[in-house]
């Protein structure tokens, strides 16, 4: 398994594994990486250290944290569903624009708020002292106080290797707009507040920041996922509060996941209180198993449905239907809400929530 050498508690990932084969992906991300690699293990590490030395406290961190790292996850997938690359013969011009309006919308909208949990360890590793109001500080801050034997153990985190600016002045970069083309692929950016600094990069070095501001993201965002999930029974003994998020951001992450496996969203409509997300298949496959391989998120369309509370007395079924090329339906898998909310909590087996599944060809 994968994240076996990331795991000390080994049967929460064993609890988790459904989780965890889609977060497979993010680890896929940073693999080519070295650097990113021990950045994961260097913020494990931290959590580590931190929860021996003073494991209650911690928890409190955590838990008081853990909602705005759900707000990261929102604005990625709103980021994904938003976005899409253009051709490598578009307008330098545009371009341009597409990897600054990326650069902001993950530095300070998904980033940051991964970056307040590693700072708030960060800061008690250093000090022995636990930060006040981490919610409330703005991105230079965060960088700015952020321990410096710790900076200097992982540059990577908060400065790019090439230019070595810090992340948050790429984010204002991006932000207010200071930068422009001097050239077809030639950018001039500037940034700085008492003393105003003046760089030229080329277009290949922008798109390398991009990508690290990305690599970054998913390492710590998974350093994170991977920490909260080992200590969740003890967070959640603390009283989680309950999620009320609407079936849009679900349908959000749904139509992100899926498209990680060769499937397009093409609608999403209810009907007789059955809610029904209809996909395309990108790959080809045997219809049947193409069928059943999307049906498996209907588990996550039934959390969905129960976590918005607008939506969880008007819809009792959710449907995966699948839409053959030519536009026609190929048929449809049909699950109760309740039967896999059960199977979610596992109150109920595999085989149990299979054999309560309805399968449908054609409309």
């Amino acid at each position: 398994m994968y994240f076996t050498p990331y795991f000390r508690r080994t049967s929460q990932l064993h609890t988790n594994i459904d989780a965890f084969m889609v977060e497979l992906r993010n680890l896929a991300r940073i693999m080519p990486y070295p650097e990113q690699l021990a950045l994961l293990q260097w913020c494990l590490s931290l959590y580590r250290r931190v929860l021996r030395a003073d494991r209650m406290n911690a928890y409190e961190v955590m838990h008081g944290l853990f909602g705005n790292l759900s707000t990261s996850d929102a604005r990625w997938m709103n980021l994904f569903q938003t976005s899409n690359p253009l051709d490598d013969d578009a307008a330098p011009h545009d371009i341009t624009f597409q990897i600054f309006e990326t650069i902001d919308g993950v530095a300070e909208g998904c980033f940051r708020p991964q970056l307040q949990l590693i700072y708030a360890f960060a800061v008690k590793d250093a000090t022995g002292i636990w930060p006040d109001q981490v919610l409330n500080k703005d991105f230079g801050s965060l960088v700015a106080t952020f321990p410096s034997p710790h900076r200097d153990q992982v540059p990577i985190l908060l400065g790019d290797a090439d230019l070595k600016i810090n992340i948050n002045q790429w984010r204002n970069i991006a932000a207010h707009k200071s930068y422009r083309l001097v050239a077809p692929k030639t950018i001039e950016i500037s940034f700085g507040k008492q003393k105003i600094q003046t760089r030229r990069l080329g277009l290949h070095r922008l798109r390398r920041v991009s990508r690290w501001i990305q690599s970054t993201h998913h390492a710590v965002r998974l350093a994170n996922t991977i920490i909260l999930i080992e200590h969740i029974k003890e967070i959640a003994a603390l009283g989680l509060p309950d999620i009320d998020r609407p079936l849009s951001a679900s349908l959000l992450r749904i139509s992100h996941d899926l498209s990680t496996v060769g499937f397009e969203v093409v609608d999403w409509k209810e009907s007789k209180q059955i809610g029904t997300l209809v996909v395309r298949d990108r790959l080809a496959r045997d219809p049947t198993q193409a069928l059943i391989h999307a049906s498996q998120q209907m588990v996550n369309l039934s959390i969905g449905v129960l976590t918005d509370v607008s939506m969880c007395s008007r819809i009792t079924k959710v449907c995966v239907q699948l839409q053959l090329p030519n536009g026609h339906i190929y048929g449809s898998g049909i699950v109760a809400v309740s039967v896999a909310d059960a199977f979610s909590c596992h109150k109920i087996n595999l085989r149990q929530y299979s054999d309560q599944i309805e399968w449908r060809h054609g409309l």
